[in-house]
């Protein structure tokens, strides 16, 4: 007997670029600089609306410093929800003023086999059983600086997180582009106008197994096309017109599209 996958709705883009967002979500911030381009009101909703607010290491001084250079623009910020790491990038003046914030919880993560955006997922996770959360989606403000290394650690997380988080989307948001895993299946991406009118990117990249791919919405569609390091990936590749794009993969890819047009 066949078994036909479920078809996975996504629009990331209307929730996260709305006045108001819908779901329960957290945020998280990895030690990596938060894109001054930003629009700050963009920012600012997008922690105060989290039902859970993270940074993780050094990204504690990222935020700090990011809203020092936008005091002007907003005050009465919530304090970090949990700050969790190795601790070993993060101000030891900094941590010890966390340490006396009594809504802040503070868990140290000192294992070197997993980068510290891994253990903060699993720390999350920890956190919201024993508060009784839960979570829709997770954002994760991740810049990575030219680092190729972060990078492709950054994207390993993804594929190793849908082992513990599967069933809460989790998108990572760099300067300009949005990035998340689609797993072996059916899916349909609604996108806004405005991504197809300025015909940005996208890309589908089959990092992990090869997949095969076939794709209707594209400019360049993929009809039971092998993807895989070694032979074809689908990047700079762009929109036909439809607002609506529909991926079957056979085993998981990174979607990863530019969101320029919308900040």
């Amino acid at each position: 007997m066949s078994f036909e996958p479920k078809l996975k709705n996504w629009a990331p883009c209307a929730n996260l670029f709305s006045e108001s967002k819908a779901n329960n979500y957290a945020i998280l911030i990895l030690n990596t600089p938060i894109n001054f381009s930003f629009n700050p009101s963009f920012v600012v909703r997008l922690w105060k609306q989290a039902k859970v607010r993270v940074t993780v290491d050094g990204g504690t001084e990222r935020w700090l410093t990011w809203l020092t250079m936008n005091k002007e623009e907003f005050k009465d910020i919530p304090h970090p929800d949990l700050i969790t790491g190795d601790m070993d990038s993060i101000n030891p003046v900094v941590l010890d003023y966390f340490k006396q914030i009594k809504t802040t919880e503070i868990v140290t993560t000192p294992d070197q086999n997993e980068i510290d955006f891994l253990k903060a997922l699993k720390e999350l996770l920890t956190y919201c059983s024993a508060h009784s959360m839960k979570l829709d989606t997770i954002y994760v403000l991740a810049d990575t600086c030219g680092r190729l290394d972060q990078v492709m650690a950054n994207l390993n997380v993804l594929y190793k997180a849908k082992y513990f988080w599967n069933d809460v989307d989790i998108f990572q948001i760099a300067s300009s582009s949005l990035s998340w895993l689609l797993d072996e299946g059916i899916h349909e991406i609604h996108l806004p106008q405005d991504l197809i009118n300025s015909e940005d990117w996208c890309a589908l990249l089959p990092i992990g197994t090869p997949s095969i791919v076939t794709t209707t919405g594209l400019k360049w569609n993929l009809d039971n096309t092998a993807l895989e390091f070694g032979g074809l990936i689908s990047t700079s590749n762009t929109y036909g017109g439809s607002t609506t794009i529909s991926i079957k993969n056979n085993s998981p890819l990174i979607w990863s599209m530019s969101i320029e047009s919308l900040l």
